[in-house]
């Protein structure tokens, strides 16, 4: 049932978001599709997505309960591995500010890898490396858009790198 409760939840976020994409100034639009043209798509294609994946959760969710038996069902949401990725990404969005994107990247990737059992040091290094570098590329070089650099020795450091 929570499934379904967040599906109708992202439908109405995906409609307050249409709504006030609506309101995009496009008086010096250049292009044909204008600023609020990518917001807008991505919106409709997000409730595209949605409907199937909700008509899904209704199916599943009926199914569920004619076969439902007097067991308790057990949380998905209260495994260990869960809470503990859910854990480890809080501590990474609190410590980003601190000690920078490369750094927080360093911690993040090889502690989700641990959690989902990948314990290959190799692998794990190689993953951390590459997703960091491809991180940086995409959105520090091509999107143009900053990551957080850190304060102190992390940011002198992660001018050295990016």
């Amino acid at each position: 049932m929570g499934e379904i409760i967040f599906h109708i939840f992202l439908l109405a976020v995906m409609g307050l978001f249409f709504n006030e994409s609506m309101d995009i100034n496009t008086a010096r639009m250049t292009d044909p599709i204008g600023p609020a043209g990518f917001p807008q798509a991505v919106i409709i294609l997000a409730v595209l997505l949605l409907i199937p994946s909700l008509y899904k959760a209704f199916k599943a969710y009926k199914v569920s309960q004619t076969e439902k038996t007097g067991e308790k069902e057990r949380i998905k949401e209260l495994d260990p591995g869960f809470l503990a990725i859910l854990a480890v990404i809080v501590v990474f969005v609190m410590a980003i500010g601190y000690v920078g994107f490369w750094f927080g990247t360093a911690i993040i990737i090889p502690s989700v890898m641990y959690i989902l059992n990948e314990r290959k040091p190799v692998k794990m290094a190689l993953t951390t490396v590459i997703g960091a570098i491809a991180f940086t590329v995409v959105f520090g070089n091509v999107l143009s858009i900053p990551l957080p650099r850190g304060i102190g020795i992390f940011e002198s450091v992660s001018y050295l790198l990016y």
